[in-house]
């Protein structure tokens, strides 16, 4: 009894490495249609919700690797981070604990096929949500090198994609159950259905432009030393005029390039400024801003002549880096002194998503891995899209793929050139099918050219509403049908 206890928690860890095995880091994304069919197999009998959380607490070890890499920082990042992997966890336990007891209740296979994706795909949605909400390791994102793939989530969005993953995972699992065709007919048929949404025509391309990214690989224990300002200033400003080489129409610069406020001190602006006219192009970088005794994560747009066009705050900072969730109740029940320790001071939020100078959509680090921001900045007649990130955090860990993997979903959704200058990650761009047309990793300048993009997406004027009522109407459906049939028997 106790070796079979033993064999069935390996089997059940092995699940969720092998889902793992499928996401940005790993060289096996189509392994994702395949994925998840241990799992339902280990679902067939037991405890749904424990088999679910320890297939869950394996995925999320693996995927969420890289987010021990903070130890370095603070050494509380090690439990923090267990816990945030047992909470995430547990919507995978969610997941197991309902489609085990659905399959007790009703018994049928064609409820589990119809069910299993619309209640996978809830729950990571949910999961993206709310003060913790991760846009990282959803399924969707394990084929971003996939652009034929993809092309779904311009219509119906990335989490129409996880349904689609997880219906043919579903069929699969059932042909080898049942020894049916009809059910690897089915999950062939689904993935030939994603392939059919890459003839959704795209909106016209105008106003062809040449961009220059600034890629550094500044370590961030380097970056957050203020002593270092003035020699960091030098380098990024050689690295700009090794930019103007290439005749530019728009020079990017990463997040926060600076350990000072750029914005703020005579030092360092004026330095932008004469690069911008040097170049007669655009500049556009990161840098922390203060106004009125509050902190902001900015995105600075320059004219040609040096002059600022527009200023943009992040909206959605990050969950325990740049802000602390729940941060009034926790100080309440007697860790003030604790929080404090940990982020002594938030970052404000913004306003709003806006794109500055009216067409340029700008996504800061951790918003570029939810498709909210980028759509609304394209409902808001963004029409090129570019996000400055800080990965040096993470010390080139899988991070880097796993960031650089939603970008990819956000150009297609969109249908807009997204570009990302990273420091300490990949920088490069995206055409508006996925295809990376250009990327690079460590120091230097990746010239490239790019397009504005007019015009809306389905998903973009739509958002998840379709994927909500198709959802409500199939479940409904479902259950109903199986709830009389269940009766009649």
């Amino acid at each position: 009894m106790a070796g079979h206890r033993v064999r069935k928690v390996v089997c059940t860890l092995l699940a969720g490495g092998g889902i793992a095995l499928a996401m940005p880091g790993f060289p096996f994304g189509l392994l994702v249609f395949i994925a998840l069919v241990p799992f339902f197999a280990l679902l067939a009998e037991g405890n749904g919700f424990l088999t679910g959380i320890t297939v869950g607490i394996a995925f999320f070890l693996i995927d969420l690797r890289w987010l021990f890499t903070l130890y370095r920082f603070n050494p509380l990042i090690i439990p923090g981070v267990l816990l945030l992997i047992v909470y995430l966890s547990l919507y995978f336990a969610l997941f197991g604990g309902l489609i085990r007891w659905s399959r007790r209740r009703w018994g049928s296979d064609w409820g589990l096929l119809l069910l299993s994706p619309i209640v996978f795909t809830l729950l990571e949605i949910l999961r993206s949500h709310g003060p913790l909400g991760m846009g990282f390791s959803s399924l969707y994102q394990s084929l971003y090198k996939y652009p034929l793939l993809i092309q779904v989530v311009s219509v119906a969005g990335p989490w129409a994609l996880t349904a689609a993953i997880v219906f043919t995972n579903t069929a699969f699992y059932l042909a080898l159950q049942k020894k049916k065709a009809l059910y690897l007919a089915m999950g062939l048929g689904m993935i030939g259905l994603l392939l059919l949404f890459s003839l959704v025509p795209l909106p016209p391309a105008k106003d062809p432009l040449t961009v220059a990214i600034v890629s550094s690989d500044v370590p961030q224990e380097i970056k957050l030393d203020g002593r270092n300002l003035l020699p960091l200033l030098e380098d990024y400003i050689a690295f700009g005029k090794e930019a103007v080489a290439s005749v530019p129409d728009l020079i990017i610069f990463p997040e926060s390039i600076l350990p000072g406020y750029i914005l703020r001190d005579e030092r360092l602006l004026p330095e932008f400024t004469h690069l911008a006219q040097e170049a007669h192009a655009s500049v556009l970088f990161g840098t922390g801003d203060i106004r009125s005794g509050k902190i902001y994560n900015s995105v600075v747009f320059l004219s040609s002549s040096g002059k600022i066009i527009d200023i943009y705050d992040m909206v959605r900072p990050v969950p325990f880096g740049e802000t602390i969730p729940c941060r009034d109740l926790l100080e309440r029940i007697g860790l003030k002194r604790f929080i404090a320790s940990f982020l002594p001071q938030e970052l404000s939020r913004g306003e709003e998503f806006f794109p500055i100078g009216g067409i340029i959509g700008t996504p800061i680090c951790f918003e570029s891995t939810f498709p909210g921001p980028t759509r609304a900045f394209a409902k808001g007649e963004a029409t090129l899209l570019v996000t400055v990130t800080n990965d040096a955090w993470f010390i080139e860990s899988s991070e880097m793929n796993a960031h650089f993997a939603n970008v990819v979903f956000r150009a297609v959704e969109t249908r807009r050139y997204l570009i990302q200058a990273a420091n300490g990650g990949i920088s490069g761009v995206v055409d508006p099918q996925g295809k990376i047309i250009a990327e690079t990793i460590g120091e230097g300048i990746l010239r490239t050219d790019v397009s504005h993009v007019e015009g809306l997406s389905i998903y973009t004027q739509l958002g998840d509403l379709p994927l909500y009522l198709f959802f409500a109407i199939v479940g409904f459906a479902t259950v109903m049908w199986q709830e009389i049939r269940r009766r009649r028997n």
